[in-house]
């Protein structure tokens, strides 16, 4: 007969981002061969700006026995780990092709093997796929990939407290379809094989599998009917067939828990069981219904429920929504390991009952709602908790304290981490990039850090856009920002600015999760935003004009892939699309073309007094326009990108025509099959030169889009979402690492195919300001507070090698009398960090000593930088400190020699306009 044990569960029901800098163009590069881009070597590096403000986290777990060591699933950053207990956090995954993580356990039984379930659990529009369980046995360090690839969704993993090959996946499946990769698996020789051990039909999955701390031969868990239709809804549905299901033998057969529980309508859940004996065994038992009486009839909504015999039996102990609302986006509990009343039930804030349920108290939880996934307690302490959220991960040591006041808890804001949509940049010096994140609200990022560095004092929140909007900065106004549906937005002085108003159709206006809102490259007064209607504004958004109708489609149907339930869903829009992705013409102010999330792209070119629908003959309903953009060199040239995911095609398409629509062209040669795309950009100079973001990385296009190479270079695999090409250099908005900034793309402007054949070459460097770096100007900025690097200072200078050059090469800058000012390899006693020295031990740290320069020979594309700095000079004649050098501007000359070949590229250094020359 099975122990007692408590037993605590929730149940739910559901149901209810262009530069206004002139710089000279370079011409079309003239393939030769085909697949001759994928040979195109891209020596450049991305830069991380942040912000430094978490994401959304769905998975979290600490590791019995060590204190300070934890670890925290992204739902598309990758899994990131601290041996500091939340001081600071390391990515462990980024060498993986996936980041969407939806689950993590550590062995309690071998504390360095780590199990991850990829792709999210928390099932939003915006959600990432995975494709399969990964397993570490050493920490961390490396991983295999165990299977389970078409699972796409995974919502927990439960490992044998005794033995860590022992281990179950909850498989939630496929979010768009049927599939029979779903339920509950089991391996029992570490992951190398798996058996599927609980599965109801190809529509129900599985959410949770919880395993009896004190019995691995009992084990539980919670299935769930879930799916998205591809028009917006805010949740998704809930379809027959959830439950609670109990095996007491390991997992080979199961039982479905249901007295005391919902009779119906069971959506996703969380389980915890309580590792220790009820208190008082010999408690009697609750009393019999009255004679004549029946028994109190199951609850029909979700709560907090309790069972004291092992799940025979429920009863409800909080039907409070605080607990269980949203259900299919929370719905975890986790209790305490000494305590079976102690409970803990994350939602909105985190909750707690440390009298088995009866009261509750809230012991985190911001205005505005932080939205908390999942909580794990240490079994060797349950002072320590890890909690997952939508703001990122926290740790308090604290977590028994009566007074919810008095306990602490790590920080959130040192993980770089931010779902962002869409970024734009505002025209300050030095610049700043703007977009809306995810759960947290729209932020401004320096792209050049006040300081020494990018840290916490270079990003802000911003009012505009909220969570989810577009956020575009003025070019007319450096400083101002347009967001959401229109309104202004001063950063300086975090106020919004009077006066502005929103548009509003003729019509009730729809609108997805994400409107666009676009300004006009041709004409930077005109400002576009779209419901099903497009609007516009040359006024600064006092007041809007409708130039549209209804550009959707009247009737997009349903599509075969849905069941019933998700066929019958509807929420805002009814079962109506809207206007996904708007781009103006860089050239002809009137011409504006617009794609829909129903699967229409339609164009103008009379500024919105007729419409033409110009959709490729390909497209079906409900393939959603995620990006259009109209050329900088060719008016009747557009691309745009199209995602079918929603109606489980997770093909990658983008679209090319010539010709205004009348024919379109599928160019995706070279981009991975089975990843959708998110968004194609144009380099506004370099005509041809194309980046597309999809669902897992970012690439390039040399040849107009007929072929796509990777630039993903050390930038993490995620999820991208946008591009912008601002002056020289190539910003990305991720959705699940923040922005990133390619600095300088020059050189990948100037690739042909007569670089590529050379021996050498040296790259034309684009010219420069002398930028006067920032300074702590005190004690500086430590080097374990979340931070990125600045841009270099000065002038990049890259140049190519076909083989590793066998004699000597050689780099030198001329000034404009042809005198060298400075070479490299540098001269010994030059590099950084040298001369001066007084012998004895340094008096900083490693984390502070200068890194020589290294001046590479290797085959490859390579790049410098020189610092436009005379050199130092001693005070006077009796020595002392050493003066900085001048700042040199003026016209400068690059000369590379390759064994006696000798190419040289000339530039200009201005000086920093911000500082006062008069």
């Amino acid at each position: 007969m099975p122990s007692r044990r408590d037993f605590l569960h929730t149940v739910a029901q559901a149901g209810v981002a262009l530069s206004a800098l002139r710089l000279p163009r370079h011409p079309p590069l003239p393939w030769a061969r085909p697949g001759s881009a994928g040979d195109i070597p891209i020596g450049l590096d991305w830069r991380m700006l942040g912000p430094f403000r978490g994401g959304r986290v769905d998975a979290a777990c600490g590791v019995p026995g060590r204190p300070d060591e934890y670890y925290f699933g992204h739902v598309n950053g990758g899994v990131w780990k601290t041996i500091d207990a939340g001081r600071t956090w390391s990515p462990i995954f980024d060498d993986q092709p996936v980041a969407s993580i939806g689950a993590l356990a550590v062995a309690p039984s071998a504390p360095d093997v780590i199990y991850v379930g990829t792709g999210e659990s928390t099932l939003r529009d915006s959600v990432g796929f995975g494709n399969g369980v990964y397993k570490s046995t050493d920490a961390g360090r490396t991983w295999t990939h165990l299977g389970l690839d078409a699972t796409q969704h995974i919502g927990k993993i439960a490992v044998d407290p005794k033995n860590p090959d022992v281990v179950f996946v909850a498989a939630i499946g496929h979010l768009y379809a049927a599939n029979p990769e779903r339920g509950v698996f089991r391996s029992r020789d570490g992951g190398r094989t798996w058996q599927k051990v609980l599965y109801k039909d190809e529509n129900v999955g599985a959410v949770e599998v919880a395993i009896d701390p004190t019995d691995a031969r009992v084990v539980y868990a919670g299935l769930w009917n879930t799916r998205r239709p591809p028009w917006f809804t805010y949740a998704p549905t809930n379809g027959p067939g959830g439950g609670i299901h109990k095996s007491t033998d390991g997992g080979s057969t199961w039982t479905q828990l249901t007295a005391g529980l919902p009779a119906a309508g069971i959506g996703r859940t969380g389980i915890a069981v309580a590792p220790c004996l009820v208190p008082d065994p010999n408690a009697p038992a609750p009393p019999p219904p009255a004679p004549g009486r029946p028994a109190p009839p199951p609850p029909g909504q979700g709560g907090v429920f309790r069972s004291d015999d092992a799940g025979a039996t429920w009863r409800r102990v909080s039907a409070d929504t605080a607990l269980w609302g949203r259900g299919w986006y929370f719905e975890k509990i986790a209790v305490d390991p000494r305590d079976p009343d102690i409970v803990y039930v994350p939602n909105v804030a985190v909750n707690r009952s440390r009298d088995g349920g009866a009261t509750w108290d809230v012991i985190r939880g911001s205005p505005g709602g932080d939205d908390y996934h999942q909580v794990w307690i240490a079994p060797d302490n349950p002072d320590l908790l890890i909690v997952a959220s939508d703001q990122g991960t926290i740790i308090t040591r604290n977590a028994r304290t009566a007074d919810p006041r008095s306990m602490t808890w790590s920080s959130w804001l040192n993980q770089p981490t931010a779902q962002i949509y869409h970024a734009s940049v505002d025209y300050r010096f030095p610049y700043w990039v703007v977009g809306a994140q995810q759960d947290s609200g729209a932020v401004a990022v320096r792209a050049r850090g006040k300081f020494a560095q990018i840290s916490q004092r270079d990003w802000e929140p911003i009012g505009a856009a909220g969570e989810s909007g577009y956020a575009m900065g003025d070019p007319l106004h450096p400083g101002i920002i347009y967001g959401g549906d229109g309104s202004r937005w001063d950063l300086e002085t975090n106020l919004s600015v009077p006066s502005t108003a929103a548009p509003k159709g003729t019509e009730t206006d729809r609108g997805d999760w994400t409107q666009p809102l676009v300004l006009s490259p041709a004409d930077p007064h005109a400002l576009f935003y779209a419901s099903q209607f497009l609007f516009k504004t040359t006024d600064g958004a006092r007041t809007w004009k409708q130039i549209s109708g209804d550009l959707t489609r009247p009737d997009p149907g349903i599509p075969p892939n849905l069941d019933a339930t998700a066929a019958a869903a509807t929420d805002r829009n009814g079962k109506r699309g809207v206007i996904y992705a708007v781009s103006p013409s860089p050239l002809r102010a009137p011409m504006i073309w617009i794609g829909t999330d129903d699967g229409l792209i339609q164009a103008t070119t009379d500024d919105g007094t007729t419409w033409r629908d110009v959709t490729p003959s390909a497209m079906t309903p409900w393939s959603r326009v995620t990006g259009i953009e109209a050329s900088h060199f060719d008016a009747d040239t557009a691309y745009a990108s199209v995602d079918r995911h929603q109606l489980q095609d997770f093909t990658p398409y983008i679209y090319r025509t010539r010709d205004q629509g009348r024919s379109w062209q599928l160019v995706t040669a070279g981009l991975p099959k089975g990843v959708y795309v998110h968004v194609v950009k144009e380099d506004p100079l370099r005509r041809g030169l194309l980046f597309a973001g999809t669902e897992r990385g970012a690439f390039v296009s040399f040849d107009d889009g007929d072929h796509w190479q990777p630039i993903q270079r050390n930038l993490p695999v995620t999820s991208v979402r946008d591009f912008v090409v601002y002056g020289n250099d190539l910003i990305v908005a991720t959705h699940g690492r923040g922005f990133w900034v390619m600095d300088d793309i020059s050189a990948l402007r100037q690739v042909t195919d007569e670089v590529l054949q050379a021996d050498a070459w040296l790259f034309k460097p684009a010219d420069a300001i002398n930028v006067i770096p920032g300074d702590d100007d005190g004690t500086p900025f430590q080097r374990d507070e979340p931070q990125a690097q600045n841009p270099p200072d000065g002038v990049t200078i890259d140049y190519y090698l076909k083989a590793a050059a066998p004699g000597a090469v050689t780099l030198e800058i001329l000034d404009a009398t042809g005198k060298a000012v400075w070479k490299w390899p540098a001269e010994p006693g030059t590099g950084p960090g040298t001369g001066g020295g007084r012998g004895g031990l340094p008096r900083v740290s490693p984390l502070w000593q200068p890194v020589p320069d290294v001046f590479e020979t290797a085959a490859g594309m390579h790049r410098v930088v020189w610092r436009p700095v005379a050199p130092a000079e001693p005070a006077g004649p009796g020595g002392g400190p050493r003066r900085s050098g001048a700042r040199l501007t003026g016209t400068f000359t690059a000369r590379l020699t390759v064994q006696a070949r000798v190419s040289t590229q000339s530039f200009t250094v201005r000086p920093d306009p911000r500082v006062d020359t008069r």
